[in-house]
């Protein structure tokens, strides 16, 4: 089409025999938002990454304002205007924020850098998408909301024509949502094309012109977001209509306290918290971003010391060790799986294994026992991953979710804390998960679910407790009645 950008045509990738690409088409037209759908494993980021010259493709073609781009690197794509912003953000944390920015592209004064003027620049740049600190500030300061600003700035000084953005919104608040989206709307009058990956289907249809689906490394098709609807999209994601359905647990047993915070109170963090848990119960948590959520479930596996209060596990007081909780049953999925959940460099058997070493040794380790319970996970949770010896690094964001789950699973525990389990997951995954917790609790397990979803919180959860700067606003019954708007009035 005479309006496209950018033309990827007939893309093939293959890794040691195995096919991730199998022939993917991409238009980008000048000035439109494209969504890049697809569940995780679909090959969304084996696409951005040959276009940005990370990956070279095996067979297939890239045209870029009818240019064709061949044996494409990654300084070639970014001279040619092709800029990634990943998920993790490629910042140097204690560098400033102008050295970030000019990074291999130095202005110089004679044989010196001529700092005055990156300053001055970087400044002028930072002012156009909102970012107001100063350029020599270290990037390390920064709030995860303002790095990805100094990646947008960084993008924009290179003259860009094609902005990826992959997942932008997975870790700021609402309002910085906002704004990113009203940089992406200035973005676009300048004749950009912006691809934006998210699993996030109300960004499809805030900020979205079109949207392409990808599943199991093949192109499904590309829509228009005002022609379609959730529902189709979702079919289109999967391949079967996935329905959103609140949760209605049968086997929660009110009788029964398996958890009792009374009086807790953690710094300045959190006030007086006072709740219960019982049998077979998910109990959601819902607030905004710093609301105190995650300080409690921490407080409760004592990965942080209370300052008072008092914690009981059925009817216990619990152990101020990490490792004596954890044994006793009571276990944290983070929701930050890379740092604190998972060792990246590491197989898919021994992150399994590595907290459950205690169930495969007698005396010493069975190795042929780890790789057959780690297998039987894989299968179960329907983990892709090509081998359990695969390292976790290279799993998509929902692969290494489940690896997370199957190694508490495999601990079989009575308390399980998922804190925002479903963050950067497809739709797919997600229902595998919600699956997942579903068959903890009619075996007997309970659930704390935090989660900053809240169509997941009102889903899965039978009571929602609700935070407002560390303390609890409310404690609500779920029914099919409540909205988001009760919620969020509690929350605000």
């Amino acid at each position: 089409m005479a309006n496209n950008i950018l033309e990827m045509k007939n893309i093939t990738k293959e890794f040691f025999g195995n096919v991730v690409l199998k022939g993917v088409n991409l238009e980008i037209q000048k000035g439109e938002v494209h969504i890049l759908a697809g569940e995780n494993g679909a090959g969304k980021s084996t696409l951005m990454k040959i276009l940005s010259g990370a990956y070279k493709l095996d067979s297939g073609e890239i045209i870029l304002n009818n240019e064709k781009l061949e044996h494409l690197t990654p300084i070639s794509a970014l001279k040619k205007g092709i800029s990634v912003i990943y998920q993790e953000f490629n910042l140097i944390p204690y560098l400033s924020i102008f050295e970030n920015i000019f990074l291999g592209k130095e202005y110089k004064k004679g044989l010196k850098i001529d700092t005055k003027r990156e300053i001055q620049e970087a400044q002028i740049l930072m002012k156009k998408v909102g970012l107001e600190v100063k350029a020599t500030t270290l990037v390390h300061e920064l709030s995860v909301a303002q790095k990805q600003l100094v990646e947008i700035v960084k993008a924009i000084s290179n003259e860009v024509k094609i902005l990826v953005l992959d997942e932008p919104t997975a870790s700021i608040t609402d309002k910085e949502t906002k704004l990113l989206f009203s940089i992406i709307k200035d973005l676009k009058k300048e004749n950009i094309g912006i691809i934006y990956i998210s699993h996030r289907m109300d960004e499809f249809f805030e900020i979205g012109d079109r949207c392409t689906v990808m599943r199991d490394g093949s192109y499904i098709g590309t829509v228009n977001i005002c022609d379609t609807n959730e529902a189709e999209i979702t079919k289109m994601l999967v391949g079967r209509d996935v329905e959103f359905q609140r949760l209605h647990n049968e086997v929660v047993d009110y009788s029964k306290k398996v958890l009792t915070v009374k009086n807790l109170f953690y710094k300045k963090l959190l006030k007086d918290i006072n709740f219960d848990l019982y049998k077979g119960e998910i109990l959601g948590f819902a607030g905004l971003v710093g609301s105190g959520r995650t300080e409690i479930a921490k407080c409760i596996i004592s990965d942080y010391k209370k300052t008072s209060g008092e914690i009981f596990f059925n009817d216990e007081e619990m152990s101020s060790r990490l490792d004596k909780n954890i044994e006793n049953g009571i276990v944290y999925l983070s929701e930050d799986r890379k740092d604190e959940g998972l060792i990246l460099m590491h197989n898919i058997v021994e992150n399994i294994n590595l907290p459950n070493l205690k169930q495969v040794a007698n005396p010493f380790i069975n190795t042929i026992m780890m790789s057959k319970k780690s297998k039987q996970y894989v299968k179960d949770l329907n983990i892709k991953g090509g081998s359990i010896n695969q390292n976790v690094v290279n799993l998509s964001g929902g692969n290494q979710q489940k690896v997370v789950i199957a190694k508490w699973l495999y601990s079989n525990a009575s308390i399980y804390i998922f804190d925002e389990p479903t963050r950067g997951i497809d739709v797919g995954a997600r229902e595998e998960i919600y699956n997942i917790m579903y068959n903890l609790i009619t075996e007997g397990a309970s659930i704390i679910l935090i989660s900053s979803d809240l169509v997941e919180i009102q889903k899965m959860s039978d009571r929602i407790l609700v935070m407002k700067e560390g303390q609890i606003s409310s404690i609500i019954k779920n029914s099919d009645s409540l909205t988001q708007e009760q919620i969020m009035e509690s929350a605000l």
